[in-house]
């Protein structure tokens, strides 16, 4: 438990100016990764790339940073190199809301629609859906 607390704090302080810039825009989901996990983060990044369309849909964008290197992805636009300035251990996947609040953080690789069902019962989410009508 200790070990899953401190991940999370050293990804959280890592990215968090990178990540303030998305509040009430778009939904973040972090992925990191020690170079032992790479292929973890991997995993977990083409599960996610596999539904482009619906990560574009529900404003999500995300950020894989193994070891030094972290790329942010909006799928848009080409991926973007974001600076690490803190030591990456273990892996974590970690989803943030429009409010920049964690809804979820995990250590295993997630299916894809762990984080639609979530987001998709999320009220500010039910009122995009309202508006769309």
């Amino acid at each position: 438990m200790k070990y899953l607390v401190l991940v999370f704090l050293l990804s959280h302080t890592i990215w968090s100016q990178d990540i303030d810039k998305h509040l009430w825009e778009n939904r973040v989901i972090v992925i990191s990764a020690d170079k032992y996990n790479e292929t973890r983060a991997t995993d977990q990044f083409n599960n996610l790339k596999t539904e482009k369309d619906k990560l574009i849909d529900r404003r999500l964008v995300v950020y894989k940073c193994v070891e030094d290197k972290c790329m942010y992805y909006d799928f848009k636009n080409d991926a973007k190199v974001v600076s690490v300035d803190k030591e990456i251990t273990g892996f974590n996947v970690v989803l943030k809301g429009l409010d920049g609040g964690e809804k979820f953080n995990s250590d295993t690789v997630q299916k894809v629609n762990v984080f639609f069902n979530l987001i998709d019962k999320m009220p500010m989410r039910q009122q995009e859906l309202r508006n769309r009508k």
